[in-house]
């Protein structure tokens, strides 16, 4: 003990911790406050040029029980500023949590509303963007209130009442095409509960947020979503349910095995923002949780199932090979599928002007992939292939693609 607590002391110790750090998370602590992440400091995109970002939030010298983040942006070309602001409120912060979060939020929609997504806002989308895939462009003004409490038997609750005014910028249905609703065109408020169970559930806790070290049990999502019409001029009346389960399962010797399967409905008639979106991708960093091969935008849905599986073999092949033993290569195979359908109400309002997405009518969309893991402890390396359906709707889109990611490996 006497030992660690000298090292953990020295200032070189000290120094190399704190760069790594912020190379890994993109934070860094100044005094009672944290600024970061770097890699959204410059960026650029056909809208908005050159765009600048700066963040600022709360540390723990500043409040235990308080934490405070907001930024500022700004485009070069079309000289506008956006920003955030937010505060959470740390009823209880050790685990169970407890806490109420209210943001304020006018930007670019830079599509970053899923789990570990690369969105355009990010300095790394700049050299591997996909060719002539048209970017879509969407500012969305929200203000939004959560309450979320947990339970020491694992049950968490998240209640969400939001208010969203969208405006479609390029490649995108404008608003002209939604205006015919009683209420202000694109605007709406929703509230929803989010029920999630993972007994025994391990986390990585780094002051005020945690990350999921996963639970030796399968892990439960439900969510139901109400529109809330004529409520801070929202136009739209809805229902939504969305349920799903996902589990790491350890196949010694055989690795590992990742899978989440989901379905969801949407009851009502409402624009292809609100609907289901299936998550593509646009660019060449590989994204566990989307469809890689798939562009934004590509298809709309009210009714949905799908799965995404990943099997990590461990050495697999390379421990047949000196080289690769050495340097410690793993091995994956993965699979992502979806089914879905738009109804003929939802396929009348939104098939309008010039719409970007088509309807999946029923068919199976799958995409399959394998690669290397761990080179050099960082990289990620990802080849994955379209398989369904059979014919590619543009030449933007692929049937083959290779992608990178990063990630820290043991």
């Amino acid at each position: 003990y006497k030992m660690i607590d000298t090292l953990t002391n020295l200032p070189r110790f000290k120094k190399i911790t704190n760069t790594l750090n912020f190379l890994g998370t993109g934070y860094k602590t100044i005094g009672n406050y944290e600024i970061g992440p770097w890699y959204n400091w410059v960026s650029g995109n056909s809208w908005e040029g050159t765009r600048f970002r700066f963040d600022l939030g709360t540390a723990y010298g500043f409040s235990r029980k308080y934490y405070l983040h907001g930024y500022l942006a700004y485009g070069t070309t079309d000289r506008r500023f956006k920003g955030k602001a937010e505060i959470y409120d740390f009823i209880s912060r050790r685990n169970p949590r407890n806490y109420i979060h209210v943001s304020y939020k006018n930007d670019i929609d830079n599509g970053q509303n899923y789990f570990d997504e690369i969105g355009t806002d990010n300095i790394f989308a700049l050299a591997v963007r996909k060719n002539r895939v048209p970017v879509k462009f969407m500012n969305i003004e929200e203000t939004k209130a959560e309450y979320f409490n947990e339970w020491r038997s694992g049950l968490s609750a998240l209640i969400t009442l939001d208010n969203r005014n969208f405006t479609p910028l390029k490649n995108l249905p404008d608003k002209f095409y939604f205006s015919n609703t009683t209420g202000a065109a694109l605007n709406n408020a929703e509230v929803s509960l989010k029920l999630r169970y993972a007994y025994l559930e391990r986390f990585l806790d780094n002051g005020f947020f945690r990350s999921s070290l996963g639970s030796d049990l399968p892990i439960v999502e439900m969510k139901l979503s109400k529109g809330l019409k004529h409520i801070f001029g929202s136009s739209y009346d809805y229902t939504k349910l969305h349920a799903g389960i996902s589990d790491y399962i350890k196949l010694a010797p055989y690795g590992s095995l990742y899978y989440n399967f989901y379905g969801g409905k949407v009851f009502g008639t409402i624009p292809y923002m609100l609907l289901e979106v299936p998550p593509g991708n646009e660019i060449y960093y590989y994204d566990k949780y989307a469809f890689n091969l798939m562009n934004r935008y590509e298809f709309i849905t009210d009714r949905y199932a799908g799965f995404n599986i990943e099997h990590n073999i461990g050495n697999g092949i390379f421990s047949y090979f000196a080289a690769t033993r050495k340097l410690k290569w793993r091995q994956f195979w993965n699979a992502k599928g979806l089914v879905g359908g738009i109804s003929t109400d939802n396929e009348k309002l939104n098939f309008v002007g010039n719409y970007p997405y088509t309807n999946l009518s029923n068919r199976i969309y799958l995409e399959v992939g394998t690669g290397v893991d761990n080179i050099f402890k960082l990289l990620r390396l990802d080849f994955v292939w379209r398989v369904l359906p059979a014919h590619l709707p543009t030449q933007s889109i692929k049937s083959f693609g290779i992608f990178g990611s990063f990630r820290i490996g043991f």
